[in-house]
Protein backbone atom coordinates (compact mmCIF):
# COMPACT_ATOMS: atom_id res chain seq x y z
CA UNK A 1 0.00 0.00 0.00
CA UNK A 2 1.19 3.51 -0.84
CA UNK A 3 -0.22 6.76 0.56
CA UNK A 4 0.01 10.04 -1.29
CA UNK A 5 0.33 13.30 0.73
CA UNK A 6 1.30 11.52 3.94
CA UNK A 7 2.51 14.01 6.57
CA UNK A 8 5.26 12.86 8.95
CA UNK A 9 6.56 15.45 11.40
CA UNK A 10 9.55 15.56 13.74
CA UNK A 11 8.04 15.43 17.22
CA UNK A 12 11.04 17.27 18.66
CA UNK A 13 9.76 20.37 16.87
CA UNK A 14 6.07 20.31 17.80
CA UNK A 15 4.01 21.55 20.73
CA UNK A 16 0.98 19.29 20.41
CA UNK A 17 0.37 15.71 19.25
CA UNK A 18 -3.09 14.60 18.12
CA UNK A 19 -4.11 11.01 17.47
CA UNK A 20 -6.96 11.06 14.95
CA UNK A 21 -9.06 7.91 15.16
CA UNK A 22 -11.75 6.50 12.92
CA UNK A 23 -13.09 3.60 15.02
CA UNK A 24 -13.22 1.08 12.22
CA UNK A 25 -10.94 -0.35 9.55
CA UNK A 26 -8.43 1.57 7.46
CA UNK A 27 -10.52 1.19 4.33
CA UNK A 28 -13.62 2.63 6.02
CA UNK A 29 -11.70 5.46 7.65
CA UNK A 30 -9.91 6.51 4.49
CA UNK A 31 -13.29 6.77 2.78
CA UNK A 32 -14.36 9.38 5.35
CA UNK A 33 -14.10 13.03 4.39
CA UNK A 34 -13.96 14.01 8.08
CA UNK A 35 -10.66 12.18 8.52
CA UNK A 36 -9.09 13.95 5.54
CA UNK A 37 -10.43 17.34 6.60
CA UNK A 38 -9.25 17.09 10.22
CA UNK A 39 -5.88 15.66 9.17
CA UNK A 40 -5.37 18.62 6.85
CA UNK A 41 -6.64 21.27 9.29
CA UNK A 42 -4.57 20.10 12.27
CA UNK A 43 -1.38 19.43 10.32
CA UNK A 44 -1.65 22.87 8.67
CA UNK A 45 -0.24 24.23 11.92
CA UNK A 46 3.53 23.54 11.86
CA UNK A 47 3.52 23.15 15.66
CA UNK A 48 0.92 20.38 15.65
CA UNK A 49 1.33 16.77 14.58
CA UNK A 50 -1.78 14.82 13.62
CA UNK A 51 -1.40 11.07 13.06
CA UNK A 52 -4.06 8.44 12.32
CA UNK A 53 -5.23 5.25 13.98
CA UNK A 54 -7.55 2.59 12.58
CA UNK A 55 -8.68 -0.79 13.81
CA UNK A 56 -7.46 -4.13 12.46
CA UNK A 57 -9.78 -6.11 10.20
CA UNK A 58 -10.19 -8.87 12.79
CA UNK A 59 -10.54 -8.30 16.51
CA UNK A 60 -12.01 -10.08 19.49
CA UNK A 61 -14.17 -8.35 22.10
CA UNK A 62 -13.23 -7.33 24.68
CA UNK A 63 -9.63 -6.46 23.87
CA UNK A 64 -8.52 -8.21 27.06
CA UNK A 65 -9.58 -11.45 25.35
CA UNK A 66 -7.74 -10.57 22.14
CA UNK A 67 -4.37 -12.36 22.13
CA UNK A 68 -2.64 -9.80 19.91
CA UNK A 69 -0.10 -7.44 21.48
CA UNK A 70 -0.98 -3.90 22.52
CA UNK A 71 1.79 -2.89 20.10
CA UNK A 72 -0.63 -3.85 17.34
CA UNK A 73 -2.23 -0.40 17.58
CA UNK A 74 0.22 2.20 16.33
CA UNK A 75 -0.17 5.41 14.35
CA UNK A 76 0.18 5.20 10.58
CA UNK A 77 2.74 8.00 10.34
CA UNK A 78 5.40 7.52 13.04
CA UNK A 79 4.22 4.18 14.47
CA UNK A 80 3.65 5.72 17.90
CA UNK A 81 1.37 4.21 20.53
CA UNK A 82 -1.92 5.93 21.48
CA UNK A 83 -0.51 6.66 24.94
CA UNK A 84 2.25 8.77 23.36
CA UNK A 85 -0.23 11.45 22.25
CA UNK A 86 -1.53 14.56 24.04
CA UNK A 87 -5.02 14.09 22.64
CA UNK A 88 -6.91 11.18 21.09
CA UNK A 89 -9.77 12.40 18.90
CA UNK A 90 -12.45 9.98 17.67
CA UNK A 91 -14.55 10.80 14.61
CA UNK A 92 -17.75 8.85 15.31
CA UNK A 93 -20.24 8.34 12.49
CA UNK A 94 -22.10 5.20 13.55
CA UNK A 95 -23.45 4.17 16.95
CA UNK A 96 -22.44 0.55 16.42
CA UNK A 97 -18.79 1.64 16.27
CA UNK A 98 -18.94 2.53 19.97
CA UNK A 99 -17.70 -0.94 20.93
CA UNK A 100 -14.69 -0.30 18.66
CA UNK A 101 -13.85 2.85 20.61
CA UNK A 102 -13.71 0.79 23.79
CA UNK A 103 -11.68 -1.92 22.06
CA UNK A 104 -9.01 0.53 20.93
CA UNK A 105 -8.72 2.23 24.32
CA UNK A 106 -8.43 -1.10 26.13
CA UNK A 107 -5.95 -2.51 23.62
CA UNK A 108 -3.86 0.65 24.14
CA UNK A 109 -3.99 0.03 27.93
CA UNK A 110 -5.91 3.24 28.54
CA UNK A 111 -8.64 3.16 31.22
CA UNK A 112 -12.05 3.13 29.57
CA UNK A 113 -13.71 5.53 31.98
CA UNK A 114 -12.93 9.24 31.89
CA UNK A 115 -13.20 9.48 35.68
CA UNK A 116 -10.33 7.01 36.16
CA UNK A 117 -8.08 8.70 33.61
CA UNK A 118 -8.68 12.15 35.05
CA UNK A 119 -7.98 10.95 38.60
CA UNK A 120 -4.46 9.98 37.50
CA UNK A 121 -4.03 13.41 35.95
CA UNK A 122 -5.23 15.14 39.13
CA UNK A 123 -2.61 13.27 41.18
CA UNK A 124 0.12 14.16 38.64
CA UNK A 125 0.92 10.46 38.40
CA UNK A 126 0.57 8.42 35.22
CA UNK A 127 -0.43 10.54 32.25
CA UNK A 128 -3.12 9.56 29.76
CA UNK A 129 -4.18 11.43 26.63
CA UNK A 130 -7.26 13.61 26.70
CA UNK A 131 -9.97 11.56 24.95
CA UNK A 132 -12.39 13.61 22.84
CA UNK A 133 -15.11 12.81 20.33
CA UNK A 134 -17.11 14.40 17.56
CA UNK A 135 -19.05 13.49 14.45
CA UNK A 136 -22.69 12.83 13.54
CA UNK A 137 -23.36 10.14 16.17
CA UNK A 138 -21.90 12.39 18.89
CA UNK A 139 -23.79 15.52 17.85
CA UNK A 140 -26.97 13.46 17.72
CA UNK A 141 -26.48 12.24 21.29
CA UNK A 142 -23.23 12.09 23.31
CA UNK A 143 -24.79 10.83 26.55
CA UNK A 144 -24.39 7.04 26.07
CA UNK A 145 -20.60 7.56 25.88
CA UNK A 146 -20.46 10.20 28.61
CA UNK A 147 -18.53 7.92 30.98
CA UNK A 148 -15.89 7.24 28.35
CA UNK A 149 -15.06 10.56 26.69
CA UNK A 150 -13.55 13.54 28.50
CA UNK A 151 -15.35 15.98 26.22
CA UNK A 152 -17.34 16.19 23.00
CA UNK A 153 -17.48 18.53 20.02
CA UNK A 154 -21.13 19.15 19.16
CA UNK A 155 -21.77 20.28 15.58
CA UNK A 156 -19.32 21.68 13.05
CA UNK A 157 -15.74 21.61 14.26
CA UNK A 158 -14.32 24.47 12.18
CA UNK A 159 -15.56 27.39 14.35
CA UNK A 160 -13.97 26.27 17.62
CA UNK A 161 -11.04 23.92 16.93
CA UNK A 162 -8.38 26.65 17.08
CA UNK A 163 -9.67 28.06 20.36
CA UNK A 164 -9.76 24.57 21.86
CA UNK A 165 -6.12 23.94 20.90
CA UNK A 166 -5.06 27.34 22.26
CA UNK A 167 -6.62 26.56 25.62
CA UNK A 168 -5.16 23.05 25.67
CA UNK A 169 -1.63 24.38 25.03
CA UNK A 170 -2.11 26.91 27.82
CA UNK A 171 -3.19 24.10 30.14
CA UNK A 172 -0.27 21.92 29.06
CA UNK A 173 2.34 24.63 29.57
CA UNK A 174 1.03 26.09 32.83
CA UNK A 175 -0.07 22.80 34.38
CA UNK A 176 -3.12 24.11 36.25
CA UNK A 177 -5.89 21.80 37.42
CA UNK A 178 -8.05 19.79 35.04
CA UNK A 179 -11.09 21.32 36.71
CA UNK A 180 -9.94 24.84 35.82
CA UNK A 181 -9.12 23.67 32.30
CA UNK A 182 -12.61 22.28 31.83
CA UNK A 183 -14.14 25.46 33.22
CA UNK A 184 -12.28 27.47 30.59
CA UNK A 185 -13.30 25.05 27.84
CA UNK A 186 -16.95 25.15 28.88
CA UNK A 187 -17.11 28.75 27.69
CA UNK A 188 -16.45 27.62 24.11
CA UNK A 189 -19.74 27.06 22.31
CA UNK A 190 -20.10 23.53 20.99
CA UNK A 191 -17.93 21.78 23.58
CA UNK A 192 -19.80 19.54 26.01
CA UNK A 193 -17.96 18.22 29.10
CA UNK A 194 -19.84 15.41 30.85
CA UNK A 195 -18.05 15.79 34.19
CA UNK A 196 -19.46 19.31 34.62
CA UNK A 197 -22.56 18.82 32.44
CA UNK A 198 -22.26 22.28 30.94
CA UNK A 199 -25.05 23.55 28.66
CA UNK A 200 -23.92 24.07 25.08
CA UNK A 201 -25.29 24.71 21.62
CA UNK A 202 -24.48 22.99 18.35
CA UNK A 203 -21.89 25.00 16.46
CA UNK A 204 -22.72 25.89 12.87
CA UNK A 205 -20.26 27.02 10.23
CA UNK A 206 -22.52 29.52 8.49
CA UNK A 207 -20.28 30.06 5.45
CA UNK A 208 -19.18 26.70 4.06
CA UNK A 209 -16.46 28.46 2.06
CA UNK A 210 -14.69 28.87 5.40
CA UNK A 211 -14.20 25.11 5.59
CA UNK A 212 -10.97 24.40 3.71
CA UNK A 213 -10.95 21.66 1.11
CA UNK A 214 -7.74 19.73 1.83
CA UNK A 215 -5.34 20.66 -0.96
CA UNK A 216 -2.88 17.81 -0.48
CA UNK A 217 -5.27 14.95 0.19
CA UNK A 218 -4.45 11.58 1.62
CA UNK A 219 -4.93 9.10 -1.20
CA UNK A 220 -4.47 5.40 -0.55
CA UNK A 221 -3.14 3.34 -3.45
CA UNK A 222 -3.35 -0.42 -3.07
CA UNK A 223 -3.95 -3.62 -5.00
CA UNK A 224 -7.06 -4.34 -2.93
CA UNK A 225 -9.91 -5.25 -5.29
CA UNK A 226 -12.58 -4.13 -2.81
CA UNK A 227 -11.83 -0.44 -2.90
CA UNK A 228 -14.37 2.04 -1.56
CA UNK A 229 -13.32 5.67 -2.11
CA UNK A 230 -9.84 5.75 -0.62
CA UNK A 231 -8.19 6.48 -4.00
CA UNK A 232 -10.56 9.35 -4.85
CA UNK A 233 -10.07 13.07 -4.31
CA UNK A 234 -12.90 14.44 -2.13
CA UNK A 235 -14.73 17.71 -2.79
CA UNK A 236 -17.38 18.89 -0.31
CA UNK A 237 -20.27 20.35 -2.30
CA UNK A 238 -22.76 21.13 0.44
CA UNK A 239 -23.65 20.37 4.05
CA UNK A 240 -27.06 19.53 5.44
CA UNK A 241 -30.10 18.80 3.31
CA UNK A 242 -32.91 21.14 2.18
CA UNK A 243 -35.65 18.48 2.04
CA UNK A 244 -36.15 17.83 5.78
CA UNK A 245 -37.16 14.16 5.59
CA UNK A 246 -38.37 13.32 9.09
CA UNK A 247 -35.97 10.43 9.67
CA UNK A 248 -32.88 12.18 8.33
CA UNK A 249 -29.99 13.02 10.64
CA UNK A 250 -28.39 15.41 8.17
CA UNK A 251 -31.54 17.47 7.63
CA UNK A 252 -31.81 18.31 11.31
CA UNK A 253 -28.30 18.04 12.78
CA UNK A 254 -26.59 19.80 9.89
CA UNK A 255 -29.27 22.44 9.48
CA UNK A 256 -29.25 24.92 7.77
CA UNK A 257 -28.51 23.59 4.30
CA UNK A 258 -25.39 25.29 2.93
CA UNK A 259 -23.72 25.12 -0.49
CA UNK A 260 -20.09 25.87 -1.13
CA UNK A 261 -19.76 28.54 -3.77
CA UNK A 262 -19.16 27.49 -7.36
CA UNK A 263 -15.89 29.46 -7.44
CA UNK A 264 -14.60 27.78 -4.28
CA UNK A 265 -15.46 24.33 -5.61
CA UNK A 266 -13.74 25.03 -8.95
CA UNK A 267 -10.67 26.28 -7.08
CA UNK A 268 -10.60 23.04 -5.07
CA UNK A 269 -10.93 20.95 -8.23
CA UNK A 270 -8.03 22.84 -9.83
CA UNK A 271 -5.90 22.27 -6.71
CA UNK A 272 -6.68 18.56 -6.87
CA UNK A 273 -5.70 18.40 -10.52
CA UNK A 274 -2.48 20.31 -9.84
CA UNK A 275 -1.20 18.59 -6.72
CA UNK A 276 -2.57 15.03 -6.66
CA UNK A 277 -2.49 11.90 -8.77
CA UNK A 278 -5.91 10.24 -9.00
CA UNK A 279 -8.59 9.20 -11.48
CA UNK A 280 -11.83 10.27 -9.87
CA UNK A 281 -13.37 13.02 -7.72
CA UNK A 282 -15.89 12.06 -5.02
CA UNK A 283 -18.56 14.64 -4.23
CA UNK A 284 -19.31 15.01 -0.52
CA UNK A 285 -22.74 16.11 0.68
CA UNK A 286 -26.12 14.73 1.70
CA UNK A 287 -27.71 16.14 -1.44
CA UNK A 288 -25.01 17.16 -3.90
CA UNK A 289 -27.49 17.39 -6.78
CA UNK A 290 -29.19 20.29 -4.94
CA UNK A 291 -26.25 22.57 -5.68
CA UNK A 292 -27.59 25.25 -8.08
CA UNK A 293 -24.60 24.73 -10.40
CA UNK A 294 -24.25 20.97 -10.00
CA UNK A 295 -24.24 20.24 -13.73
CA UNK A 296 -21.57 22.89 -14.35
CA UNK A 297 -19.35 21.37 -11.64
CA UNK A 298 -19.70 17.95 -13.28
CA UNK A 299 -18.96 19.34 -16.72
CA UNK A 300 -15.86 21.17 -15.47
CA UNK A 301 -14.45 17.92 -14.10
CA UNK A 302 -15.26 15.99 -17.29
CA UNK A 303 -13.66 18.69 -19.44
CA UNK A 304 -10.56 18.38 -17.24
CA UNK A 305 -10.23 14.73 -18.20
CA UNK A 306 -11.32 13.27 -14.86
CA UNK A 307 -14.37 11.32 -13.71
CA UNK A 308 -16.51 11.73 -10.60
CA UNK A 309 -18.76 9.76 -8.27
CA UNK A 310 -21.87 10.92 -6.45
CA UNK A 311 -23.32 9.37 -3.27
CA UNK A 312 -26.94 9.39 -4.50
CA UNK A 313 -29.29 11.57 -6.45
CA UNK A 314 -32.77 12.87 -5.70
CA UNK A 315 -35.45 11.41 -7.95
CA UNK A 316 -36.67 14.86 -8.92
CA UNK A 317 -33.15 15.81 -10.02
CA UNK A 318 -32.98 13.05 -12.64
CA UNK A 319 -33.32 14.93 -15.92
CA UNK A 320 -32.16 14.19 -19.47
CA UNK A 321 -29.37 16.74 -19.03
CA UNK A 322 -28.13 15.18 -15.78
CA UNK A 323 -28.28 11.69 -17.27
CA UNK A 324 -26.24 12.86 -20.25
CA UNK A 325 -23.61 14.27 -17.88
CA UNK A 326 -23.52 11.06 -15.83
CA UNK A 327 -23.12 9.05 -19.04
CA UNK A 328 -20.17 11.20 -20.05
CA UNK A 329 -18.70 10.56 -16.61
CA UNK A 330 -18.90 6.81 -17.24
CA UNK A 331 -21.15 6.34 -14.22
CA UNK A 332 -22.04 2.62 -14.10
CA UNK A 333 -24.54 2.70 -11.22
CA UNK A 334 -26.90 5.39 -9.99
CA UNK A 335 -28.21 5.35 -6.41
CA UNK A 336 -31.70 6.47 -5.39
CA UNK A 337 -33.65 6.11 -2.15
CA UNK A 338 -37.43 5.67 -2.52
CA UNK A 339 -37.48 4.52 1.17
CA UNK A 340 -40.88 2.82 0.68
CA UNK A 341 -43.18 1.62 -2.09
CA UNK A 342 -46.19 3.58 -0.88
CA UNK A 343 -46.83 7.20 -1.93
CA UNK A 344 -48.75 8.02 1.25
CA UNK A 345 -46.09 6.62 3.59
CA UNK A 346 -43.35 8.34 1.60
CA UNK A 347 -45.19 11.67 1.84
CA UNK A 348 -45.52 11.14 5.60
CA UNK A 349 -41.73 11.02 5.69
CA UNK A 350 -41.81 14.46 4.04
CA UNK A 351 -40.35 12.90 0.91
CA UNK A 352 -42.73 14.37 -1.65
CA UNK A 353 -42.00 11.96 -4.49
CA UNK A 354 -44.65 9.75 -6.09
CA UNK A 355 -44.25 6.27 -7.55
CA UNK A 356 -45.17 7.70 -10.95
CA UNK A 357 -42.30 10.20 -10.78
CA UNK A 358 -39.94 7.40 -9.66
CA UNK A 359 -40.96 5.28 -12.65
CA UNK A 360 -40.55 8.20 -15.06
CA UNK A 361 -37.03 8.90 -13.75
CA UNK A 362 -36.05 5.23 -13.89
CA UNK A 363 -37.34 4.91 -17.44
CA UNK A 364 -34.99 7.74 -18.41
CA UNK A 365 -32.14 5.89 -16.72
CA UNK A 366 -32.99 2.58 -18.45
CA UNK A 367 -32.82 4.23 -21.87
CA UNK A 368 -29.36 5.59 -21.03
CA UNK A 369 -25.95 3.93 -20.87
CA UNK A 370 -26.31 3.66 -17.08
CA UNK A 371 -27.49 0.09 -16.69
CA UNK A 372 -27.46 -0.43 -12.91
CA UNK A 373 -29.54 1.18 -10.18
CA UNK A 374 -29.01 0.83 -6.45
CA UNK A 375 -32.10 1.29 -4.27
CA UNK A 376 -32.39 2.04 -0.56
CA UNK A 377 -35.57 1.13 1.27
CA UNK A 378 -36.49 1.32 4.96
CA UNK A 379 -38.72 -1.01 6.93
CA UNK A 380 -40.19 -0.40 10.37
CA UNK A 381 -41.25 3.14 9.53
CA UNK A 382 -43.85 4.84 11.73
CA UNK A 383 -47.33 3.85 10.54
CA UNK A 384 -46.03 1.07 8.29
CA UNK A 385 -48.22 -1.97 7.64
CA UNK A 386 -47.67 -5.36 6.00
CA UNK A 387 -49.38 -3.97 2.89
CA UNK A 388 -46.65 -1.32 2.63
CA UNK A 389 -44.05 -4.09 2.43
CA UNK A 390 -45.89 -5.68 -0.48
CA UNK A 391 -45.96 -2.27 -2.18
CA UNK A 392 -42.14 -2.22 -2.17
CA UNK A 393 -42.31 -5.48 -4.14
CA UNK A 394 -45.01 -4.08 -6.44
CA UNK A 395 -42.93 -0.98 -7.18
CA UNK A 396 -39.85 -3.05 -7.97
CA UNK A 397 -41.90 -5.35 -10.24
CA UNK A 398 -43.08 -2.25 -12.14
CA UNK A 399 -39.46 -1.13 -12.45
CA UNK A 400 -38.37 -4.54 -13.73
CA UNK A 401 -41.04 -4.37 -16.43
CA UNK A 402 -39.28 -1.32 -17.85
CA UNK A 403 -36.71 -3.73 -19.25
CA UNK A 404 -34.16 -4.50 -16.52
CA UNK A 405 -32.60 -7.96 -16.33
CA UNK A 406 -29.71 -9.88 -14.78
CA UNK A 407 -29.16 -8.27 -11.37
CA UNK A 408 -29.22 -4.72 -12.75
CA UNK A 409 -31.32 -3.60 -9.77
CA UNK A 410 -29.46 -3.78 -6.45
CA UNK A 411 -31.79 -3.52 -3.46
CA UNK A 412 -30.70 -2.54 0.05
CA UNK A 413 -33.21 -2.93 2.88
CA UNK A 414 -32.43 -1.40 6.27
CA UNK A 415 -34.47 -1.15 9.46
CA UNK A 416 -35.45 2.43 10.32
CA UNK A 417 -33.43 3.71 13.32
CA UNK A 418 -34.91 6.75 15.13
CA UNK A 419 -32.52 9.60 15.95
CA UNK A 420 -32.81 12.19 18.68
CA UNK A 421 -33.68 15.72 17.64
CA UNK A 422 -35.55 14.60 14.54
CA UNK A 423 -39.36 14.45 14.20
CA UNK A 424 -39.24 10.65 14.55
CA UNK A 425 -37.09 10.63 17.68
CA UNK A 426 -39.63 8.69 19.79
CA UNK A 427 -40.75 6.21 17.11
CA UNK A 428 -39.16 3.05 18.53
CA UNK A 429 -42.29 0.88 18.53
CA UNK A 430 -40.79 -1.90 16.39
CA UNK A 431 -37.82 -2.34 18.74
CA UNK A 432 -39.92 -3.46 21.68
CA UNK A 433 -39.27 -7.18 22.22
CA UNK A 434 -42.82 -8.16 21.37
CA UNK A 435 -42.59 -6.42 17.97
CA UNK A 436 -39.20 -7.62 16.73
CA UNK A 437 -40.84 -10.58 15.01
CA UNK A 438 -42.79 -8.13 12.83
CA UNK A 439 -39.56 -6.69 11.43
CA UNK A 440 -38.16 -10.17 10.90
CA UNK A 441 -41.28 -11.32 9.02
CA UNK A 442 -41.17 -8.22 6.82
CA UNK A 443 -37.54 -8.90 5.97
CA UNK A 444 -38.40 -12.51 5.12
CA UNK A 445 -41.35 -11.41 2.97
CA UNK A 446 -39.15 -9.06 0.97
CA UNK A 447 -36.41 -11.66 0.62
CA UNK A 448 -38.87 -14.31 -0.58
CA UNK A 449 -40.68 -12.07 -3.05
CA UNK A 450 -37.64 -10.27 -4.44
CA UNK A 451 -35.75 -13.51 -5.13
CA UNK A 452 -38.40 -14.23 -7.74
CA UNK A 453 -37.36 -11.18 -9.77
CA UNK A 454 -34.46 -11.90 -12.10
CA UNK A 455 -33.38 -8.28 -12.36
CA UNK A 456 -32.83 -7.87 -8.62
CA UNK A 457 -29.75 -8.53 -6.56
CA UNK A 458 -30.57 -8.46 -2.85
CA UNK A 459 -27.95 -6.58 -0.84
CA UNK A 460 -29.11 -7.54 2.64
CA UNK A 461 -28.08 -10.60 4.62
CA UNK A 462 -28.85 -12.21 7.99
CA UNK A 463 -32.07 -10.31 8.81
CA UNK A 464 -32.10 -11.37 12.47
CA UNK A 465 -28.56 -10.08 13.04
CA UNK A 466 -29.41 -6.89 11.16
CA UNK A 467 -32.47 -6.26 13.33
CA UNK A 468 -30.56 -6.93 16.56
CA UNK A 469 -27.84 -4.51 15.47
CA UNK A 470 -30.48 -1.89 14.61
CA UNK A 471 -32.11 -2.35 18.03
CA UNK A 472 -28.78 -1.75 19.76
CA UNK A 473 -28.15 1.23 17.49
CA UNK A 474 -31.57 2.60 18.48
CA UNK A 475 -30.74 2.19 22.17
CA UNK A 476 -27.47 4.08 21.74
CA UNK A 477 -29.10 6.70 19.52
CA UNK A 478 -31.85 7.41 22.08
CA UNK A 479 -29.92 6.61 25.26
CA UNK A 480 -29.13 8.77 28.27
CA UNK A 481 -26.08 8.62 30.57
CA UNK A 482 -27.44 5.49 32.26
CA UNK A 483 -26.81 3.64 28.99
CA UNK A 484 -23.08 4.33 29.42
CA UNK A 485 -22.72 1.69 32.17
CA UNK A 486 -24.77 -0.77 30.11
CA UNK A 487 -22.48 -0.30 27.10
CA UNK A 488 -19.33 -0.72 29.18
CA UNK A 489 -20.57 -4.02 30.61
CA UNK A 490 -21.92 -5.17 27.27
CA UNK A 491 -18.47 -4.63 25.80
CA UNK A 492 -16.69 -6.32 28.72
CA UNK A 493 -18.91 -9.39 28.26
CA UNK A 494 -17.98 -9.81 24.59
CA UNK A 495 -20.20 -7.27 22.79
CA UNK A 496 -22.71 -9.90 21.62
CA UNK A 497 -26.49 -9.97 21.81
CA UNK A 498 -26.19 -12.62 24.52
CA UNK A 499 -23.92 -10.27 26.45
CA UNK A 500 -26.50 -7.50 26.14
CA UNK A 501 -29.22 -9.75 27.60
CA UNK A 502 -26.95 -10.81 30.49
CA UNK A 503 -26.07 -7.22 31.31
CA UNK A 504 -29.75 -6.21 31.29
CA UNK A 505 -30.36 -8.81 34.01
CA UNK A 506 -27.24 -7.87 35.99
CA UNK A 507 -28.17 -4.19 36.10
CA UNK A 508 -31.90 -4.74 36.45
CA UNK A 509 -32.29 -2.63 33.34
CA UNK A 510 -35.06 -3.15 30.80
CA UNK A 511 -34.46 -1.94 27.24
CA UNK A 512 -38.18 -2.32 26.58
CA UNK A 513 -39.07 -0.12 29.57
CA UNK A 514 -36.57 2.46 28.37
CA UNK A 515 -38.08 2.50 24.89
CA UNK A 516 -41.56 2.90 26.37
CA UNK A 517 -40.23 5.86 28.34
CA UNK A 518 -38.95 7.37 25.07
CA UNK A 519 -42.34 6.74 23.43
CA UNK A 520 -43.99 8.62 26.30
CA UNK A 521 -41.94 11.71 25.49
CA UNK A 522 -38.69 11.35 27.45
CA UNK A 523 -35.94 13.30 25.68
CA UNK A 524 -32.46 12.78 27.15
CA UNK A 525 -30.51 15.20 24.93
CA UNK A 526 -31.54 18.38 23.13
CA UNK A 527 -29.47 20.50 20.79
Amino acid sequence: MFEESLIIKDWRKIDLSFGLIYPNTYQMGMSSYSIRLLYFMINSNPNYACERFFLPEKRKYPASGDNSSFNRIRSIENRFLPTDFDILGFSVHFENDFKNILWLLEKAQIPLESKKRLSYLSRNSEHYPLVIGGGPAITSNPLPMSKVFDLFFIGDVEPNLKEFFDKFLDFKSRNYSIKDFFTKLSKIEGIYIPSIDNPTNRTVLEDLNQSPTPVYQLLSKSENIKKIFEENYFIEINRGCPFRCKFCLSSFHNYPFRNKSFDEIIKSIKNGLKYSNFEKFSFIGSCVSSHPRFSEICEFILNSGKRFSIPSIRIEHVTPKIIQILERGDIKTITIAPETGNDSLRYDLNKKVSNDSILRAIEMIRKSKIKNIKFYFLIGLPGETDDDIIEIVTLLKSIEKLGFTGNQLKVNINPFVPKLNTPYENKCHYYLSENLHILLERFKTLERELRRLSSIKIKFKAPKRTINAARLQTLISLGDSSISELLLRYYANGATMGALRRVEKELGFSIDDYFRKIQDGYKPWTI
